[in-house]
């Protein structure tokens, strides 16, 4: 229960919190867990700074008096049970404090006694929303834990400890489709959708929206007219002939490192450069290759990136390397960091002219344009002080764009949470779009608000699809905190 010792400053916020569980189809009922009478059940006070002053100045003990203020706030019918309480312990509560325009000195005094969650000025409630905002989201929170019951499992009928929680599809983010098909080929095609509704990436949406836009302008500016899929199928020489001929400007074009933690989505946001450029050029020819730079022997890496010609070295053959397979598209370079100090360097000259020598290759430079994206999951600043990468080649790159880790997308975490649950990848569903786990308790999400995410957002999708399997094993259809379970690294 909470305790309010005066209803009007808060009876608008009560109003709204109505509204807001039944469209939720929250079972709460606010009115019984509101009260004017201070009990055993109470478990929040919300009362106003006179009300301390009082008790503060007129007994050493601040709250000496508090059951007796509370007494003559409260109507004749109730004064026996209101007294009958004054052996409560009033150190068991927590307490919202409503003032005027400041705090005075001696509440201060309360602070080290007394568990103070709130403190909000009664003029602004009012007439500022901000103001009144906090206090509603505090109170929507607290209500939620004490609204406990007993809940039925639909599936076994055993009795499940009933705490608030969410349905996944009447939350945050609702893809709205018709089909199973629908809702699977959304989370393969458009699963970076997460980042664009995400209110804490505004910031990054924005520095990529500029990076697709130039890639996209320099593609239909330089190649968009170009048949690509010739250049791609004759040998290095018809496709130099080719190159003089059809390539009459020179040009200039962007290129970007993706910077950020393991997990946090750097391959998705070179997807999504790749299918926005696509989108915006029109141009079905455009293609994405993703180039892994991990546990490929440093022998072979030149070869790989740069081709080769027979008798280079000891089985080479003629290949043009994926570069020049990919000539016009977009070459991933993921865990550029990986690469030698030696093949940095060649990259770096490749970024100045777009030009290649293979190994092997004793003719001039080979003209191959590509757009190159790379990533790392390493902090380059620190491998440049440690003469592991190239900072020229750092500072080659046109665009840095740093995807931040999950810690720094906390502002919404309950949008990820949500959007990864409708997954019907992670949250099984069946063919008329019900899902095996349809609610997280709060406590469950609350739990996962408190954790770190070395692994960031691939971590939790793993946490989530775990738990969710767990739920089906046990027949229940709500995430509890139990549920939830982090691995110690």
């Amino acid at each position: 229960m909470i305790y309010i010792q005066n209803l009007d400053y808060i009876k608008d916020i009560i109003s709204s919190l109505k509204i807001q569980f039944k469209e939720k189809h929250e079972n709460i009922n606010v009115d019984k867990l509101f009260t004017n009478e201070l009990n055993s059940k109470s478990k929040i006070c919300i009362v106003e700074q006179d009300f301390f002053n009082q008790s503060i100045n007129e007994n050493n003990d601040p709250f000496s008096d508090f059951l007796e203020c509370v007494s003559e706030s409260t109507p004749p019918k109730k004064e026996s049970s209101t007294k009958s309480s004054s052996n409560i312990n009033l150190e068991q509560y927590k307490y919202i404090l409503l003032i005027e325009n400041h705090v005075e000195p001696n509440i201060f005094d309360l602070f080290l006694k007394y568990e103070i969650i709130g403190i909000f000025r009664k003029s602004r409630l009012k007439y500022d929303l901000e103001e009144k905002g906090k206090l509603e989201k505090m109170l929507k929170e607290e209500l939620r834990k004490l609204n406990n019951g007993i809940e039925e499992n639909p599936r076994n009928f055993e009795i499940l400890k009933k705490i608030p929680y969410k349905n996944i599809t009447s939350w945050k983010f609702n893809p709205k489709v018709k089909s199973k098909e629908e809702l699977e080929d959304l989370y393969k095609e458009k699963k970076y959708i997460s980042i664009f509704l995400d209110p804490s990436m505004k910031k990054f949406y924005h520095q990529l929206h500029i990076i697709t836009k130039d890639f996209a302008n320099s593609f239909k500016r330089y190649f968009n007219n170009l048949k690509i899929s010739e250049f791609r199928a004759f040998d290095l020489k018809k496709t130099q002939e080719l190159i003089q001929k059809e390539l009459k400007e020179n040009y200039k074009l962007p290129s970007i490192l993706i910077e950020g933690e393991t997990g946090t989505g750097k391959s998705l946001i070179a997807n999504i450069i790749y299918k926005t450029v696509k989108e915006l050029t029109k141009n079905d020819n455009l293609t994405l290759y993703r180039f892994s730079l991990v546990n490929i022997n440093e022998n072979l890496i030149d070869s790989e990136i740069f081709g080769s010609r027979i008798g280079a070295f000891s089985g080479a053959n003629d290949r043009k390397g994926r570069l020049m397979e990919n000539i016009f598209g977009i070459v991933f370079f993921d865990e550029i960091a990986e690469l030698p100090t030696s093949i940095q360097a060649k990259l770096l000259l490749y970024l100045d002219d777009y030009k290649i020598t293979p190994e092997g290759y004793d003719g001039e430079p080979l003209t191959v344009p590509t757009f190159v994206i790379s990533a790392t999951n390493k902090n380059i600043k620190q491998e440049i002080m440690k003469g592991t990468f190239r900072s020229d080649l750092y500072y080659r790159f046109k665009y840095k764009l740093y995807v931040p880790s999950l810690i720094e997308r906390k502002e919404d975490l309950r949008f990820l949470i949500s959007f990864i649950l409708q997954s019907p990848f992670i949250n099984e569903v069946s063919d008329n779009l019900n899902y095996s786990v349809d609610k997280i308790s709060f406590e469950a999400i609350e739990k996962l608000e408190g954790y770190t995410y070395p692994g960031n957002f691939r971590e939790l999708e793993e946490i989530l699809k775990n738990a969710v399997n767990e739920c089906i094993l046990n027949n229940q259809t709500i995430i509890l905190p139990e549920n939830i379970k982090f691995e110690n690294l």
